[in-house]
């Protein structure tokens, strides 16, 4: 269904502004390429995931309130459906970054994705600090094997930033393309592999895991993103190259991360000499 050519007609029928009509197409066609096809079928949940990307991207509360009355009004007055945004604003407020697992509680999720495709997908957004919407638009050329490094673009093909490609998720990566026979550039395609795997069907897939390794926390997808900078502190790692892997450009949006560092030791970092067998 073409969510965007639909509400063009609708703004263009009720009168709204110019401006509000812009405004709206804009955020909703980040919608369709974060979402896709389910679109038209959200659910509150995964509209907070989606939210919370955003705050973590440091978009002000003007346009996060912007996005959600696009949201509103495409459900609302062009599919006729019901407010899947009822409260005043989802987000009132910067939403605090407090949620965080243990790392064998990743290890028990990480062991119940079955799909190799979603376990891949999953291990990427917690080892290299990736967003799920960033995760889903990869493609292989945007993976440097050789030197463990992931280029990060956003949706309209803009470079963000690098991060690392861990080592683990590197070999599973190998594996899981000598499997592959489809053409697709992307790492994770969808159903007919001629676009990106929707967000959302990861989310399932982290929201199935959850389920399956007896992980009772209300979780979000965002907590591996989270977790992925939480235990880089723990392990001595300078908070402003964590700050430049998450693609954090202000420096007290890493804040949250250094008070769920509770274990952090300044000092826990390899001396060179330990790399060495004398």
């Amino acid at each position: 269904m073409d969510f965007i050519e639909r509400t063009k007609k609708q703004l263009a029928e009720t009168g709204r502004s110019p401006k509000t009509a812009n405004s709206y197409i804009s955020h909703l066609r980040r919608l369709v390429g974060h979402f896709g096809e389910e679109t038209g079928s959200l659910d509150p949940e995964a509209l907070r995931g989606y939210l919370e990307e955003m705050v973590e991207e440091g978009k002000s509360l003007s346009y996060l309130n912007q996005a959600q009355s696009a949201i509103r009004y495409l459900y609302t007055q062009v599919l006729d459906k019901a407010n899947p945004l009822p409260s005043p604003s989802v987000i009132a407020k910067r939403i605090p970054l407090h949620g965080l697992f243990a790392r064998e509680e990743i290890a028990a999720l990480f062991q119940h994705v079955h799909e190799l495709k979603y376990r891949l997908a999953l291990m990427f957004i917690y080892s290299s600090g990736l967003r799920v919407s960033e995760t889903a638009i990869l493609k292989r050329e945007n993976v440097d094997m050789a030197n463990h490094i992931i280029h990060v673009y956003s949706f309209e093909g803009d470079y963000q930033r690098d991060t690392i490609l861990s080592r683990k998720a590197g070999r599973i990566l190998s594996q899981y393309l000598e499997l592959r026979t489809d053409p697709s550039p992307y790492l994770f395609p969808g159903r007919a592999h001629t676009s990106y795997v929707s967000a959302r069907t990861i989310q399932r897939a982290f929201i199935d895991a959850l389920d399956e390794a007896g992980i009772t926390k209300r979780a979000t997808l965002g907590w591996l993103r989270h977790s992925f900078a939480v235990h880089l502190l723990e392990d001595g790692v300078d908070r402003r190259l964590v700050q430049k892997l998450l693609g954090i450009t202000t420096p007290s949006m890493i804040t949250p991360y250094l008070k769920l560092a509770k274990d952090r030791s300044e000092l826990r970092v390899m001396s060179p000499l330990d790399r060495f067998d004398c």
